[in-house]
């Protein structure tokens, strides 16, 4: 899984920077050996099918099927997972794994990767989870008694 979740995510490499790209993978710090895109790949999955759950059968009210009730609930996924991805990224920024190693003294230096990358990565999450929820949303509104013709 940490494949698919690592090329999905890859499609933004330029967009949040290759060095960003090569810590998820775990490839270039020797605090981080995990492919980070695993857990938040399944974290941003879980979110949009849990929210694209919750609008199609537990709130299921006729007065959000339509489009802008349906762009309520993926305006809210995508606010969700922009905040877990930016949030899950900062954190190994804040603690100091980002760190490389140099090789002609062996000493830990940090990587080349600043705030705005993650933030960026925070946006890319956010893209991608759109395009889950639109897909989850395609899959799960045909069982849903108020709601199945939205958003259209």
């Amino acid at each position: 899984m940490g494949e698919f979740f690592g090329s999905i995510y890859c499609w933004f490499e330029d967009f949040f920077g290759l060095e960003l790209a090569e810590y998820m993978w775990g490839a270039s710090s020797p605090l981080s050996q995990n492919n980070s895109f695993i857990g938040i790949g399944f974290t941003m999955f879980g979110i949009s099918l849990a929210v694209v759950l919750i609008y199609y059968y537990a709130v299921n009210h006729p007065r959000l099927n339509n489009w802008w009730g349906w762009l309520i609930f993926l305006g809210a996924n995508a606010v969700i997972n922009f905040i877990v991805g930016w949030q899950w990224v900062l954190k190994d920024y804040y603690d100091n794994k980002m760190v490389g190693i140099d090789p002609s003294t062996n000493l830990q230096v940090p990587l080349n990767i600043g705030e705005s990358e993650i933030l960026c990565f925070g946006v890319s999450n956010m893209i991608l989870s759109i395009l889950a929820f639109i897909i989850f949303s395609f899959i799960f509104k045909w069982w849903s008694s108020n709601c199945s013709r939205a958003p259209f």
